[in-house]
Order: C-alpha cells, then structure tokens, then sequence
C-alpha cells in the first residue's frame, strides 16, 4: 500500500521552492535589492517568507526575474516580448508603489494619533 502524502505537503514544498527563488533572486541583483531594502518594500509574510510589498509570491519572483531584463532589454527577448514583459513589468511596479504610498498614509495616521494622546 502506497503512502499518499497529505493535501498540504505539496502546497508547502512548492511555497518553500519559491521562496527559495526569491531569496536567489535577491542574492543576484544586489543593486535591486538594495533598491527594494531603501524603499522599506521587502517585506515578511505570515509564514516569515521574504515579499515585496504588494505582491503576492509568485508576483514578487516575477518581478525579480521581469526587472533586470526589461531594464537591460537583455534575455534574446523579441520586441513583442519586451513589449509585453514591459507591460507587466509597470503593472507590478505600480502594486509595489501603491502598496508603499498606503504604508507611508497608514505609519504617518498612526504618528498623528501617538502625537495626538502624547
């Protein structure tokens, strides 16, 4: 008789394989994660996995692996390729700045409400 492994054994192998991309990822592009570090966008899930501020895990790996190509137009990508990796390449810039625009409204909230009691 076959042992089947439970429904979540897959589910955390394939979430520990990412998060070991992206901490790959970062490792490689040190002038992007130094980037991503100065504008307090790494963040940490409820697992402790390492994220970018307004992506989920599988966005923030393909941001990693989008930045570097679309910034370079390196990769043997075709125009249309560029183009459309351009494309989502902005698209996930922009949920990384409106994720880092609600955190700076929400700390500068809660500073006014400290100011406020002290």
């Amino acid at each position: 008789m076959a042992i089947r492994p439970s429904a979540g054994c897959g589910t955390d192998t394939m979430a520990h394989t990412l998060e070991q991309k992206i901490i790959g990822l970062l490792e490689q592009e040190t002038a992007l994660r130094q980037w991503l570090e100065q504008m307090r966008a790494l963040i940490k899930d409820a697992r402790g996995a390492t994220l970018i501020a307004g992506l989920t895990a599988e966005e923030t790996e393909e941001f990693l692996r989008l930045d570097p190509r679309v910034r370079s137009h390196r990769g043997g990508m075709t125009d249309a390729e560029l183009e459309a990796a351009s494309e989502r390449h902005s698209e996930l810039k922009h949920k990384i700045d409106a994720a880092l625009q609600d955190n700076v409204i929400e700390s500068l909230s809660d500073w006014g409400g400290v100011a406020a009691r002290g």
